[in-house]
């Protein structure tokens, strides 16, 4: 009697050559590999150029800030009349010396803009080592006074300095009544009263004889600029129109009032052809 082989443990039954898919081991593609380690490389030489330039530049950068060519060795300066060399050093400072590409140009203009006389300004820079720098200065039209003191104004009103023998060169018209009323934040000098001036001045510029006539004006009453012309007493109330007309009429009266037995305190013009006199008592 034939015994039958019994199976081997742990072996599958039939074909030896069947291979068991359990026991594959893994497959590992050495070509896979080379091309991970290929591009790991070729990712770390991009980010050592790349690091390397940002080195370079920064270092590049650092020493064209710091060239001594471009080292600022002059500050220009042109449109001031009234605002002195001095006066705008000490504004700004010396920079004679620092970089021009450091150079803070908003710091500048905000310090000059601190002047008074300063109504607006440029700066730039000049390549290789020069700040231009160009002030439109404020123009005064008249002099303010403001209680015992007396003040340079420009046409918006705004107060440029305190009138002065430094001054005298100016020949300006005084105008009183010119000051607003006394508020905690207010500006010292009324915008309506101050616009009335500048338009009364602006009336007769064509009339520079006018101008240089003026001895007083007042504009106390919003809406009537009241002068005086010369050594004349006699007060013109001429309104807030026509200035230029209305002292012309007044002009061509003058040889017939000059008749009159009794000085005249004033003569109000604002009505047309209608003419009103009040003599001094």
């Amino acid at each position: 009697m034939s015994t039958a082989t019994a199976p081997r443990r742990g072996l599958p039954t039939g074909s030896a050559s069947v291979a068991d898919k359990r026991f594959r081991r893994t497959d590992v593609r050495p070509a896979h590999r080379r091309r991970v380690l290929q591009r790991v490389w070729q990712v770390g030489r991009v980010l050592v150029v790349v690091l390397g330039l940002a080195g370079l530049g920064a270092f590049a950068s650092t020493r064209v800030v710091g060239a001594r060519m471009l080292a600022v060795d002059d500050v220009t300066v042109r449109g001031n009349h009234r605002l002195t060399l001095a006066e705008i050093d000490a504004l700004i400072g010396d920079v004679r010396g620092e970089s021009l590409l450091l150079v803070d140009l908003g710091r500048f203009r905000a310090k000059l803009l601190d002047s008074r006389w300063v109504a607006d300004v440029t700066v730039r820079r000049v390549f290789p080592s020069v700040v231009d720098v160009r002030i439109v200065e404020r123009e005064p039209v008249a002099v303010a006074r403001l209680g015992q003191l007396l003040y340079l104004i420009d046409e918006t009103g705004l107060i440029i300095d305190e009138y002065g023998p430094q001054y005298k060169d100016f020949d300006l018209p005084i105008v009183d009544g010119l000051a607003a009323p006394k508020t905690v934040d207010g500006p010292p000098i009324d915008p309506d009263r101050a616009q009335l001036t500048t338009q009364f001045l602006r009336a007769l510029a064509p009339r520079p004889e006018l101008l240089r006539a003026l001895s007083q004006v007042d504009v106390s009453t919003v809406g009537n600029v009241v002068v005086l012309l010369g050594d004349d007493p006699t007060y013109l109330h001429l309104g807030d129109q026509m200035f230029l007309e209305r002292i012309q009429t007044y002009l061509e009266l003058t040889p017939a009032l000059a008749d009159r037995e009794k000085p005249i305190d004033y003569v109000d013009l604002r009505f047309g052809n209608r003419v009103f006199l009040k003599d001094r008592t």
